[in-house]
């Protein structure tokens, strides 16, 4: 991947929650609660997606050291309805926070979204060396009629969020993470997980609403494929963590803290942190949250909050996947500037 060797860095990252909070809804009883390990998510009930991506746009703009002028290139992921049909969310982003001069460019690819728009930010920085620097939104509001945030899927329940991240040239205005490497893998296999035995419907929400992901993953685990993807899915990203550790010319010893996909706790504490300790050969310090799955923004603000967890000096490992299926393994280093 591109990453390696060129002198890239993370500016700024920010992530951005709505102060309100709801509860778990009546019906989920205590088994459920400890099975999903949260109980409360962040709501927002006054703004849409973009609005809360423009919010973490303008803080990490302001906090990287970039002028906003000078982003070249602008990548928004989203899992969910951004607020209009038909619509281009990541020029509304590029106007509302002042990165005018930049290329809008919107980046689909559910959970894992967001690590792959940061790879084409490091690419396209790459490619074009006089480009300063790139800014990376996600953003989600998980709201009904369209989606129950309890209970569309099974695996996961899914917190509101903006969140950003300025990706430039190591020396340039602020530099807060060293990106060392970022590695994907994916397996193309498994996409029928997230549609069962439906068949392809006409407009949004033709399978009902609100989306329910818990009846073609159903489909998916009695059919055995779910096993397959186990097994397929421990060597496709333990192949991605080993890449970037070898690019990034970083040991399992020197992986300070690792940050996994939050989902259920029970897919967190039963799979992967088992896996990663499996990989690193101990158990590592993970980054712990309480706010859900937050689609492809998770990904960001496990970096966000990777800056605020390392030393100056010290490495993490950001691990995301994302339904297709797709894997990254990121490693980034506190700046020592």
């Amino acid at each position: 991947m591109a990453e390696q060797g060129n002198g890239l860095s993370i500016k700024a990252a920010a992530a951005w929650f709505p102060p309100d909070r709801e509860t778990a809804p009546d019906g989920l009883g205590p088994a459920d609660l400890e099975r999903i390990g949260v109980t409360e998510l962040p709501v927002a009930n006054g703004l849409a997606a973009p609005e809360m991506a423009v919010l973490a746009a303008r803080e990490a703009i302001g906090a990287s050291g970039v002028e906003p002028g000078a982003v070249g290139h602008l990548l928004h992921s989203n899992l969910y309805h951004q607020g209009f049909d038909i619509w281009s969310p990541a020029h509304y982003i590029a106007q509302e926070s002042g990165a005018v001069a930049a290329l809008p460019v919107n980046v689909q690819q559910t959970c894992n979204g967001a690590a792959v728009a940061l790879h084409l930010a490091s690419v396209l920085l790459t490619a074009a060396p006089d480009s300063t620097a790139a800014l990376v939104t996600a953003a989600d509001r998980f709201c009904g009629p369209g989606f129950d945030r309890w209970r569309s899927d099974d695996e996961a329940v899914y917190g509101d969020s903006g969140v950003a991240v300025v990706l430039g040239r190591s020396g340039g205005g602020n530099d807060l993470l060293d990106l060392l490497a970022l590695e994907l893998g994916a397996d193309p296999a498994f996409e029928i997980q997230m549609r069962g035995d439906d068949g392809f419907g006409p407009a949004p929400l033709h399978h009902g609403a609100p989306i329910d992901l818990v009846r073609p993953n159903n489909v998916f685990r009695a059919s055995g494929q779910a096993a397959q993807l186990g097994k397929a899915g421990v060597e496709k990203l333990f192949g991605a963590a080993q890449r970037a550790m070898a690019k990034a010319g970083v040991t399992p010893e020197g992986i300070h803290r690792v940050a996994i996909p939050r989902l259920t706790r029970h897919m967190r504490e039963n799979v992967f942190k088992p896996a990663i300790g499996m990989l690193l050969g101990r158990p590592p310090e993970f980054l712990e949250h309480d706010t859900g799955c937050l689609g492809p923004g998770e990904y960001l603000a496990s970096l966000a909050e990777m800056a605020g967890a390392l030393e100056p000096g010290e490495a993490g490992l950001v691990i995301q996947g994302g339904g297709g299926f797709t894997f990254s393994c990121t490693i980034v280093r506190r700046s020592v500037n």
